[in-house]
């Protein structure tokens, strides 16, 4: 013989999908012959009901069970992709650095090869060439020597891509006076090949600074200026 306590405990226990402890035919049948017994399973039903949270149905809109390993699975990927490209870029950006420090290096050596007739007399006093142009040679030897700082500074560059803001202001300023006499030389018909291509080696080699630089610190500029945009409000 069971008492209402036990039938209640069994009834709600029933709904909350545990143990009962009893036979379902024994509640059934105490709650059949019990009106004190069944208004408590009715409205132990009702509060149930409108408690109980509802699974929904498997038809593809329901949320899944572990949210944070669903964000997790899917933003990963695009993680992944974005740091690939980063560091495709970035190995590019560093070839073509080397690349560019050599060609400054073999400027600057052929500048200084081009230097071999200018000098007026040799260190012993012997006449080499009775009309040398010693400024021009003096200039030649100080653009060689420009252009072997650039190779160092593009090379380094390469090697360590921090270290390119500190870099690029130099061939970044070399650019900009340039390009002002090249105009003026360009207005007055004066300009030369061998200007436009020092002109031109200048530019690419600014563009290349700066898009290894954007490869190499790119994402921390951009989370940067989202901070600095962002809506306090």
């Amino acid at each position: 013989m069971v008492d209402h306590e036990q039938v209640q405990a069994a009834v709600s226990a029933r709904l909350d999908g545990e143990p009962t402890g009893l036979d379902d035919d024994v509640i059934d049948a105490h709650l059949a012959g019990c009106a004190e017994c069944r208004r408590f399973a009715e409205q132990a039903a009702r509060m149930s009901g409108s408690l109980r949270y509802v699974e929904p149905r498997d038809d593809g809109m329901s949320p899944p069970h572990d949210l944070s390993e669903t964000i997790l699975a899917q933003v990963e990927p695009e993680w992944r992709r974005r740091d690939s490209n980063r560091r495709a870029g970035l190995a590019i950006g560093r070839v073509v650095l080397t690349v560019l420090a050599l060609l400054h290096g073999l400027w600057a050596v052929g500048a200084l090869i081009s230097t071999g007739g200018l000098a007026p007399v040799s260190s012993d006093g012997t006449v080499l060439a009775p009309a040398a142009e010693p400024e021009l040679m003096r200039l030649l030897v100080e653009s060689a020597g420009l252009r072997f700082a650039l190779a160092v500074a593009l090379a380094f560059g390469a090697w360590k891509p921090g270290l390119i803001a500190g870099i690029a202001i130099i061939p970044a300023t070399l650019t900009a006076f340039l390009i002002g006499f090249t105009a003026r030389d360009l207005v007055l018909g004066t300009v030369g090949t061998p200007q436009l291509a020092l002109l031109a080696l200048l530019v690419v080699t600014v563009l290349a600074l700066a898009g290894t630089w954007l490869a190499d610190r790119g994402v921390a500029l951009k989370r940067a200026w989202r901070t600095l945009g962002a809506d306090p409000r």
